[in-house]
């Protein structure tokens, strides 16, 4: 390509209206989808007459990981915050590891994390505290062992009497001398 095949490309996109409308549409949705997925930088916690209170995301995120360390069930936490008007609410991710159940994690660390993030934290609104299994770490595999049992070789037994199959106390077996 040479610069005049640039040129003509450039003056061909100039004089279509309608290409810049479709590159200015193209370019707000872009930057309104990264703004609704951007994370909160802070939290507000609570509000007084004063001023508001806010906990830092980075503070949060400490919080669910040093909680989720103490569930020897439970690694690699993450957080996502969204908060919908006065309402915080948050999604932890984590990898549960081999023995751990997902209703006994669920269960514990929503109840841990809703009365650290309003006792210690103070946040006051919150909403939903979802848990998401992203993942399951097994365990190692131990093979059964098998005892050996020793076998009983078919030739050692002898039938005597095979009429009498039907009546148990006439059936004899009778062992080969060694």
């Amino acid at each position: 390509m040479t610069g005049s095949d640039i040129s003509e490309i450039l003056d061909y996109v100039t004089q279509q209206p309608f290409l810049y409308c479709v590159g200015t549409v193209l370019v707000l949705i872009v930057v309104l989808v990264l703004f609704l997925k951007r994370q909160p930088k802070n939290v507000v916690a609570y509000k007084t007459e004063d001023g508001s209170v806010l906990v830092s995301r980075a503070a949060i995120i400490e919080l669910v990981q040093t909680s989720c360390e103490q569930l020897e069930d439970v690694s690699k936490p993450s957080v996502k915050i969204k908060v919908k008007g006065p309402v915080t609410h948050f999604q932890v991710r984590l990898k549960l590891l081999a023995g751990g159940r997902m209703r006994d994690v669920q269960k514990t660390l929503q109840v841990h994390l809703r009365n650290t993030l309003t006792e210690n934290l103070g946040i006051e609104n919150l909403g939903q505290i979802d848990i998401i299994a992203t993942g399951f770490k097994s365990g190692r595999i131990n093979a059964p062992s098998r005892e050996k049992e020793p076998l009983l070789d078919h030739d050692d037994l002898e039938i005597k009497d095979v009429e009498t199959i039907d009546e148990p106390d006439n059936f004899e077996t009778e062992q080969k001398p060694s």
